[in-house]
Formats: C-alpha cells, structure tokens, sequence
C-alpha cells in the first residue's frame, strides 16, 4: 500500500504499523500496541504499553483494550509475512479517532486481505452463509442458509412424495385411472424436486462469491433520511429508513 485511503469524514484517521514476532499474533500484538501507543500519544491518553502487550498475547480483543483506555481504534486490515529468519512481520491498517473530543464515525466499508476472503469462502462452503456472518453480514448470512435450507428441505420432500407415487404405479391389479393420477404425481413431483434442487445449486454458488465479495461493515446499518409520501389528496412528510445487510 503506497498511500493510506483518505477517510469519508473528518472524526477518524488512518494509520499504518508493523510489527515483527516469532509468530503471528506475537507480530500482531506489536503492531497494535504502536498504534494504540501513537494514538493515546497524540490525543494526550494515558497508555501501559507493557499492559497492554500482555492482554492481546493472553487473547484480549483489542475493542475491550480500546474502550478500557479511551483510544478508539477501528482494525480494517492486516497483512502478514514470513521473513527469513523465521520471524513473522504484521503490517495493520486501522481506523483511529481524529481528535480526542469527537466520536469517530468509521467507515462502514473495511478492507480485507485474500487470506480473510479465503477463510470466509471456507466457512460458505461448508455452512452457507456462514462466511457472510463472519464479514457481519448476518442478516444475509442468516437469509441464505434458511434459503438454502428451505430448497434443498423442499426438493426433497417432493421426490419422496414422486417416489410414493411412483410405488402405487408399480401396485398389482392398479385401475388405469389411478396409474393416471400417480403418473402425472409422479412427474410434477420429480420436476419440482429437480428445479428446488437446481435453485438450491445456484443459491450456493451466490452464496461462494458473496463469501469473497462481501465487504465487513456493521451489521443492521440502519439509516434514517427524510421522506415524504405523496397521494392525489395530500402530500404527508415522513422518515425513510434503509437496512443495509
């Protein structure tokens, strides 16, 4: 990256560090702590450097650190390589507070590497949706595996039931009529079946290229704007709301 991105608004910045670990999350504890450190700094934040190393090694998450300390701090990327010593190097991009008296309002649209594209293309391909929830996506997450669900449960309802009638049409001593009746059962049955199933395949593979399309953001965006409703009697101002998911 030769050039940090220029936020969409003036209450946060972005910023870039390094670190350098015998592995990955040692790399990524260093970068996080120069970042924390840089920004508590500037906005005139009291920071326990060596503290704060200690808990993202035992696991604390870095929004717990930043609430604790008052340093806002938004990760959007992460970057990481293995040098030749042996060593890992993390490269961290995130969104920090412009000013220590405003309440930044990140982007909504974060950056993702390929390695967190790929994960989520693994976790799609095993659980729909599942790669959707991981990007905060959840309402879609959620949509596409009830879809996905919903088809697959449907398809094979209908072929069981074109396999019930397919056993009357092999029934000894069956009236024509009744043959009739199940064949033409047995044939919607079966092209429901097939076409459920079909829907099913598409919505899977929709499901594999949002899993690496998506871009995280908050889930349940919620966006208020003014409206108004029209009708040949009267014009009625209003509130607009859009859910983003």
């Amino acid at each position: 990256m030769k050039e940090l991105p220029k936020p969409s608004n003036e209450t946060y910045i972005y910023v870039r560090e390094s670190g350098e670990g015998k592995t990955v999350d040692e790399a990524m504890a260093q970068a996080m702590v120069r970042v924390f450190q840089n920004t508590a700094n500037r906005l005139g934040q009291p920071f326990d450097a060596q503290k704060v190393t200690a808990a993202l090694l035992s696991g604390t998450d870095y929004k717990t650190i930043s609430a604790q300390y008052n340093v806002p701090v938004n990760r959007v990327g992460i970057y990481n390589t293995r040098l030749d010593n042996g060593n890992y190097w993390v490269y961290v991009l995130c969104q920090v507070a412009a000013m220590g008296n405003v309440e930044p309002q990140w982007d909504r649209v974060g950056l993702t590497s390929s390695a967190t594209n790929w994960i989520s293309f693994a976790k799609s391909a095993i659980i729909p949706g599942l790669g959707q929830i991981g990007k905060d996506h959840v309402a879609e997450g959620i949509l596409t595996f009830v879809g996905e669900a919903a088809l697959i449960g449907s398809g094979y309802l209908c072929y069981s039931t074109a396999q019930k009638q397919l056993n009357i049409m092999r029934t000894d001593g069956i009236s024509i009529s009744e043959f009739t009746n199940a064949s033409q059962k047995y044939n919607s049955m079966q092209l429901t079946s097939y076409i459920a199933w079909g829907a099913a395949g598409a919505l899977y593979i929709v499901n594999l290229i949002r899993s690496i399309t998506a871009q995280p953001h908050t889930p349940y965006d919620l966006t208020f704007s003014p409206s108004v409703i029209s009708s040949p009697f009267q014009t009625m101002p209003t509130v607009g709301l859009t859910l983003r998911f």
